[in-house]
């Protein structure tokens, strides 16, 4: 996709007129560019100056541009010019409109046999035609294919590599994808033959065909022996075709056909076309490049595409500094647009708890609260002109924008406009909702929105991402979907905040009206979410976890302020997470780094500290906590790690509360949990005296089903809720993650509301339970067999969502169904 271009950024390279910025990454930056004389868009790429001042490098680079101008045909992206004397050395190639093979796969999911043959035979004569020129492309993997509406292209072949850019280099850092690697790679960069290429196209369309890399995941060193002794996995690919690609996954190079027969193999039975997903896909790029070409002049900063072409800008001391996009590196996908990598790998028994209490992992509402006039609260709060407590921040799943759990707003605030029970209808499934003032907003598991009032429940406005052919998930191999990449919403004051389709919108909360919207990332996993901290609204700004970064834009404008990085180029799957921000305090930004969470200075970016192993016992400062989440409340900030027991089922995992210094995220040791509490236990809300633990029973049948309180300093066992009455047989009643709000503990299921009071002291009252006017009982347990597609959302039974504003309580429920109650005395 298409970005404004920096403030410093070129307005003309050689021939070119820089019409936008495409990305940037280890070699230099990428733009489009335009001749003007009809000869049509370029993706124009930059070599950094001390990466040219290697003695040898313009040489390389000049011959490579010469022998790389002999390579034609129609499915590569051909060069086009390209100047190695220039002061800054650069080349040209044609700009594809549309998406890399990893996002359409991620977006749409795998393709049908036809539409790989297709694909396979276009790309394999896509790399005859490279062999033919003396080439080898050596990174032959999905985020160097590109869809257009004609066909695929092949990009990037054997042009602008830095000359110690081999496949493996001494830190262990990958050039490419393991997973899309030979053996020949695997043995040395100087092995690579063209029959290297071939092997890894048979890995690409494997990926293709089923939606999962064919050599799987995991530490680097286990994919690279898997790719060493050809341990493939075509699991999910069509017989015929899985003839085929077996011809070309052999460990002797000489055995493999050559790219030409490749595509003469493939080609029976090929498709005529793209899928109709896809095509819509590619039809968005199209539309954003014509949108920028109608412009006859550059994307300048404080712009996207449509707010270009329909005349929107931003304040001149509003405009951004820096682009609003980030693609992994020059010689590996940039020249049009970012790719999509395969998503987190997650255990099925965290999957399943995952399920079973699925608010438990939500992502912070965003935003810190502030509070307006005096007092605690008033039943007047949100009227015009009232001087009571008028609800700023939103409240999500996880309570707060602290992601406490708690919801520091008291029991006389009630939603603007407020006064009855009501019940109201979400169009499709919930999951991930938040709410405010005015609106209820969820996401739905097609990855579009929809708002009701907070008021009365009624249907305020829907948005659809357009990509809701499919509905969110797992795969078998545990990579998460979200259609468009959609996130959890983030309710702030009179906006909503949430990133879809790579754009991070704000819209206006109660019309859904848009305000502005930039580049960005898109969900990581299930919580991802923004998060608002003042005048500023933080987001990742990538599709995927690899590469990962956290930006800062203008809560007002849209306008970014900084960006850091969060995670490599290259992990693995079981590396990856929710690398977006997680939770605020007002004055700190804590966000999901890959070795560990990790605070921030929201005003600049200034890293103040990371959550290191010393909180294990036996780890140290400079370990990985294992950590993926973060809840801060008071002085000191906690998350949860685990560690393996010896439950024979195999799911016996113990949980670990580690505790951190907020603000610099020194350990501080743990939470002391009686030792027959912490098997299966997820923390879901804290204050200032008590923690809330969840235990489940999903898949072991030692752990009971439970709530806990436990005393928040000494871990000291309170109270337990057992969680045992039972349905009718073949149907299910899920339980809400507990929160606290207006000092009581709350959960719901699919028929009533619990509360428990805390006193001062931190002892609790009696559990009372009340009865939900309009909740739709308990639902049928999900048949479905999930094992041989994976999980999908729209199949599960998903656990009430809880949302407490004060002294109301929103439920929504996993079949649409919301209620607004007041939370009993």
């Amino acid at each position: 996709m298409l970005s404004p271009l920096r403030e410093d950024s070129p307005r003309q390279i050689g021939p070119y007129a820089i019409r936008a910025r495409l990305g940037a990454g280890g070699m230099g930056e990428v733009f489009l560019g335009d001749r003007g004389d009809g000869s049509g868009p370029a993706a124009v790429k930059t070599v950094r100056r001390d990466v040219a001042q290697d003695p040898g490098f313009r040489s390389r680079f000049r011959r490579e541009i010469a022998v790389a101008r002999s390579v034609t045909g129609p499915h590569v992206a051909p060069l086009l010019d390209g100047d190695a004397d220039a002061e800054v050395p650069w080349l040209a190639t044609a700009y594809v409109a549309g998406p890399t093979l990893s996002a359409a796969v991620r977006g749409v999911g795998a393709m049908d046999e036809a539409e790989v043959r297709m694909l396979g035979a276009g790309l394999a004569r896509a790399l005859a035609a490279v062999h033919a020129a003396g080439i080898v492309h050596r990174d032959v993997k999905p985020g160097n294919v590109m869809l257009a509406a004609d066909g695929p292209r092949l990009i990037d072949f054997g042009i602008a590599r830095d000359a110690g850019a081999t496949p493996l280099t001494t830190t262990s850092r990958m050039v490419g994808s393991p997973a899309f690697m030979s053996p020949e790679h695997v043995a040395g960069s100087g092995r690579v033959v063209p029959a290297s290429d071939v092997f890894c196209l048979a890995s690409v369309l494997c990926f293709a065909a089923s939606g999962h890399d064919p050599f799987g995941d995991g530490p680097v060193a286990a994919v690279l022996y898997r790719v060493k002794y050809v341990e493939a996995d075509l699991d999910g690919v069509p017989a015929p075709l899985r003839a085929v690609l077996e011809d070309c996954l052999t460990a002797d190079p000489a055995t493999r056909p050559t790219a030409a027969a490749l595509a003469d193999r493939l080609a029976p039975g090929a498709a005529s076309g793209w899928p109709a997903s896809v095509s819509t896909q590619i039809a968005e790029y199209g539309r954003e490049l014509t949108r920028v070409a109608a412009l006859n002049g550059p994307l300048l900063p404080g712009y996207t595409p449509t707010e270009a072409a329909t005349g929107s800008r931003a304040a001149p001391h509003q405009l951004p500094t820096r682009g609003t996009d980030f693609v992994p590196g020059v010689h590996i996908a940039p020249t049009h647009g970012p790719g999509l990598a395969t998503a987190p790998r997650r255990r099925r028994s965290v999957l399943g708890a995952a399920l079973v209490a699925l608010v438990v992992l939500g992502a912070a509402a965003g935003g810190y609260l502030a509070w307006r006039g005096k007092g605690e609260g008033s039943k007047e709060a949100g009227k015009p002109g009232s001087t009571a407590v008028r609800i700023v921040a939103g409240v999500g799943e996880n309570g707060g924008p602290d992601a406490s759990g708690t919801v520091p707003y008291g029991r006389d605030v009630r939603p603007a406009g407020w006064k009855k029970p009501w019940k109201g209808k979400f169009s499709g499934n919930p999951v991930g909702c938040s709410t405010g003032r005015d609106v209820v907003v969820c996401r739905k598991v097609d990855g579009t929105y929809e708002a009701l009032s907070a008021a009365d429940g009624h249907r305020m406005w829907k948005l659809d991402t357009g990509q809701s052919s499919r509905s969110a998930g797992w795969g078998p191999r545990g990579q998460f979907f979200m259609p468009a990449g959609a996130t959890r919403p983030t309710v702030y004051d009179d906006t909503v905040l949430l990133a879809a389709g790579g754009r991070l919108q704000s819209l206006d909360a109660r019309s859904g009206k848009v305000r502005w919207e930039v580049r960005s990332g898109g969900a990581h996993g299930l919580e991802s979410a923004p998060v608002v901290v003042g005048d500023l609204v933080f987001a990742a700004t990538t599709l995927s976890p690899e590469s990962a970064e956290l930006a800062a834009y203008d809560r007002k404008t849209g306008a970014e302020k900084w960006r850091k990085q969060l995670a490599p180029e290259v992990i693995s799957n079981v590396q990856k997470g929710n690398f977006w921000p997680v939770a605020t305090d007002g004055k700190v930004l804590y966000a999901v780094g890959e070795d560990a969470p990790r605070a921030f200075r929201p005003k600049d970016g200034k890293l103040l500290g990371t959550a290191g192993g010393g909180a294990v016992q036996g780890g140290s400062e400079g370990t990985n906590s294992g950590c993926g989440e973060l809840r801060v409340r008071g002085q000191f900030a906690y998350c949860m790690a685990s560690v393996s027991n010896d439950d024979p089922s195999g799911y016996g995992d113990d949980t670990l509360v580690l505790r951190f210094t907020a603000g610099d995220l020194r350990a501080r040791g743990q939470l002391p949990l009686d030792p027959g509490l912490a098997s299966g236990a997820t923390l879901t809300a804290l204050d200032d005296r008590v923690a809330v633990l969840r235990r489940a029973a999903s898949y072991t049948e030692s752990v009971p089903d439970e709530i806990v309180v436990v005393g928040r300093d000494d871990g000291r066992t309170l109270r337990r809720f057992p969680l045992d009455e039972k349905p009718e047989e073949g149907m299910s009643n899920p339980v809400s993650a507990p929160l606290i709000v207006a000092d009581t503990i709350v959960w719901a299921d699919g028929t009533s509301l619990y509360t428990v009071p805390l006193r001062p002291d931190g002892t609790t009252g009696s559990l009372v339970r009340t009865r939900i006017p309009g909740a739709p009982g308990p639902s049928p347990t999900p048949t479905y067999d999930s094992q041989p597609d994976g999980i999908d959302l729209a199949q599960e039974l998903l656990a009430p969502e809880l949302l407490p504003v004060g002294g109301v309580v929103q439920v929504i429920y996993d079949d649409g169904t919301a209620v607004s109650v007041p939370l009993p005395q």
